[in-house]
């Protein structure tokens, strides 16, 4: 689970806003705060963080290579 919360982000945001002379309400900072909580859970989910960051040359050896590490973790 995420130790940042919507709270947390809007305080950082209207902190930085007033800091740096930005004008932004705090219905927007709270909006804004919302979408980074779950930009951050989409970014900390295992799966999505094992498929995307994968590199290899190719897609075709990509999924090879997701194969593979599927049979290894099946197998041990």
């Amino acid at each position: 689970m995420s130790e940042f919360t919507a709270t947390g982000y809007r305080d950082r945001i209207l902190g930085y806003a007033a800091d740096n002379g930005h004008e932004i309400g705090t219905s927007k900072a709270m909006r804004l705060a919302v979408k980074l909580c779950k930009r951050q859970v989409r970014m900390t989910d295992l799966e999505l963080e094992r498929i995307l960051t994968h590199s290899d040359p190719t897609p075709k050896q990509a999924f090879r290579n997701i194969e593979d590490a599927e049979r290894e973790r099946h197998a041990a």
